[in-house]
């Protein structure tokens, strides 16, 4: 099989076949550590005769090793000295040590009436060396010359609540007993250590990815790990910063909160659905803390006991419940789980066997904590294919989002297109109509006039001069119309200047000087084509009276920026409003009312009044507004005024 073929064979091998083989490898390479025999080089003494004082009797017994105080009735307290007897094979001539794998609280040893090695003894505060081995060197020059004259007594001094007394011990070679040491030191101390810090390192990053997700499951992932942090924290200290009271009692807490909240995640991981024993945790979670405190504050190993044996059953309850949930199916991340919950719980029965029950094994070897090492290697292989998972779930999500809007992009431009069209169309058709109307209106109009002074002459004399005015009306009417449909901009002084062209021959024609005030303003928004007509159209009214009524000899146009608006305004000096003709610029009249119909559309305001003398009338354009809208199809243009 080619290699590339290979990496892919294994990739795709699930998670929980590969850790199905690391479980089975590592429980062989505990079932070879700790294998039973004795030291080379070393006897184990398993029997020891002990001075006690109970109750204000002095007990004198032979006890079997480990001896352990609670398991006494009623239990020891106080102090007990232990008289060891030495090997009778055992000679002095290398060098002699002692190992203690686990002795409590505090102890002393002596050798021969000599104290060897005082372990706290007199330290105040709490002190719990139980938890750590012990290699104590015999030095040479206390022993006796004969091996059976050697008196080696242990004083231990106990401690409530803890399980104080007395391992196996192990005299003989130093160098032998200390590879032994440096053995236990490892299991029990430092894969302490490392388990710890692989428990935070696991909460952490539950905790960062609750922090963005808020989900329950990496909420409770969290409190399950640091409660197991802070719990094989505490364990391997000798002397704690603290009391007692709050040591037991942080210590004992932890381990129920760890259990509780990996139960309850493994509960999430499962989906299972809300159930009594859910709720049966949850009330463990609560009462947890009552009960622990009550045990330190009465000293009732008994209590606590209990509530182990209440913790214990409830996960044996949860992990058949886990295979029972096998039977359903389950994935490659449940699976996972389920192999590694299960070698975890067979790690802590093996403990408690061996430890407790006598069972078969090495009791200074745990293997609770390579256990949980494995379960937290799983939580963090759970927690990351999880979070890969929404990644890619996320990933596929954005990609059918993104696809979605192309496609919907895609659909509004083509109906963006079709608008677009669609309004072009209709801009051209309105122009087109209003060009008709235009035209209809002023050069039709005109046309027709002449063509009816034509008709009217019967064949006879036809007053030229009449048509010509008539046609050059026309061709102004028509010139006015070809001027409004140039790109102005809104620029009011252009288009003025365009229609002070058409409009200068009349003026001069009819004496009337022009003075031309017409300054630089701000652009008007929405002066289109159909604008610039209105403003042609109304300004031609405004001449169209001026010359034929107003009697005038001067007209003054003038532009100026006033309050936000453009002002342009048409002065006259002539006879003034209350002196025009019916029809003019009366109110009322059909000019002023064409001049108002024209504004409105354009959204000005118009203003007529006397100039003592003559008139003015005043357009006021908005400089800021949203675009001219077309004139309605259904409005009629009003009919135009002619210049003379």
């Amino acid at each position: 099989m080619p290699a590339s073929g290979l990496t892919r064979r294994i990739l795709a091998t699930p998670a929980y076949l590969w850790a199905g083989v690391l479980v089975l490898a590592l429980f062989l390479a505990l079932l070879w550590v700790s294998r039973t025999g004795p030291v080379d080089g070393a006897y184990a003494i398993r029997q020891a005769r002990v001075a006690h004082t109970q109750s204000g009797v002095d007990l004198h017994t032979m006890v079997s090793l480990p001896h352990v105080w609670d398991d006494q009735t009623p239990p020891w307290h106080g102090e007990a000295r232990y008289r060891l007897d030495w090997p009778a094979s055992l000679g002095t001539e290398r060098p002699l040590a002692l190992l203690l794998p686990r002795v409590g609280a505090r102890y002393r040893v002596w050798l021969n009436g000599h104290e060897v090695t005082d372990r706290f003894w007199t330290r105040p505060g709490f002190v719990d060396t139980s938890l750590v081995p012990h290699l104590v060197p015999l030095p040479k020059a206390w022993l006796a010359a004969h091996p059976g004259a050697n008196q080696l007594d242990i004083e231990v001094k106990g401690q409530p609540l803890r399980k104080s007394g007395l391992s196996i011990v192990h005299l003989g070679d130093a160098d032998a007993l200390n590879q032994r040491y440096e053995q236990l030191m490892w299991w029990q101390v430092y894969a302490t250590w490392m388990v710890a810090a692989c428990s935070l390192m696991v909460g952490l990053m539950s905790l960062l990815m609750w922090l963005q997700t808020r989900e329950r499951m990496f909420g409770l992932l969290v409190g399950a790990t640091f409660a197991w942090t802070v719990r094989l924290a505490l364990t391997p200290m000798e002397t704690p910063p603290m009391t007692f009271e709050v040591w037991y009692y942080l210590h004992k807490l932890s381990f129920t909160v760890y259990c509780g909240c990996l139960y309850l995640f493994m509960w999430d991981l499962f989906e299972y659905r809300q159930g009594y024993i859910r709720n049966f945790v949850r009330g463990l979670l609560v009462v947890g803390p009552v009960w622990l405190a009550v045990t330190v504050y009465f000293n009732q190993y008994d209590m606590y006991r209990l509530w182990m044996g209440v913790i214990t059953a409830t996960s044996a309850v949860a992990l058949v419940k886990l295979f029972h949930r096998a039977r359903w199916g389950l994935d490659s991340n449940q699976r996972l789980m389920v192999l590694v919950g299960a070698a975890t719980m067979a790690t802590g029965v093996r403990d408690f066997a061996v430890v407790n029950m006598g069972a078969p094994g090495d009791a200074d070897i745990r293997w609770m904590n390579v256990g949980s090492l494995m379960l937290l290697y799983a939580l963090g292989w759970v927690l990351v294919r999880r979070t890969a998972s929404s990644m890619e779930q996320v990933g596929r999500l954005n990609a059918e989002l993104a696809q979605k809007v192309s496609e919907r992009e895609s659909e509004l431009h083509r109906l963006f297109e079709r608008l677009r069209l669609v309004e072009s169309q209709r801009v051209l058709e309105g122009e087109r109509r209003r060009l008709t109307r235009d035209m209809h209106d002023g050069l039709g109009s005109q046309l027709v006039q002449a063509l009816n002074v034509v008709r009217s002459s019967g064949g006879g004399q036809v007053d030229s001069a009449a048509v010509a005015s008539m046609l050059d009306h026309a061709l102004e009417d028509l010139r006015m119309t070809l001027d409004s449909l140039e790109p102005m901009e809104g620029d009011l002084p252009t288009i003025l200047g365009t229609l002070r062209q058409r409009i200068a021959p009349a003026l001069q024609a009819a004496r009337i000087d022009l003075d031309w005030q017409v300054q630089d303003v701000p652009a008007i928004p929405g002066l289109e084509a159909q604008g610039v007509l209105h403003v042609f159209r109304c300004l031609q009214e405004v001449f169209a009276n001026i010359v034929k009524h107003a009697q005038a000899s001067r007209v003054t146009v003038r532009t100026r920026e006033v309050d936000g608006h453009v002002e342009l305004s048409v002065r006259d000096d002539g006879v003034g409003m209350g002196a025009l003709p019916e029809g003019a610029f009366r109110d009322g009249g059909r000019g002023i009312g064409h001049i108002r119909l024209r504004a409105a559309e354009l959204g000005v305001q118009v203003h007529f009044a006397g100039a003592n003398p003559g008139t003015c009338v005043r357009f006021l354009f908005p400089v800021q507004r949203p675009p001219l809208d077309g004139f309605s199809s259904s409005t009629r243009e009003p009919g135009s005024a002619n210049l003379l």
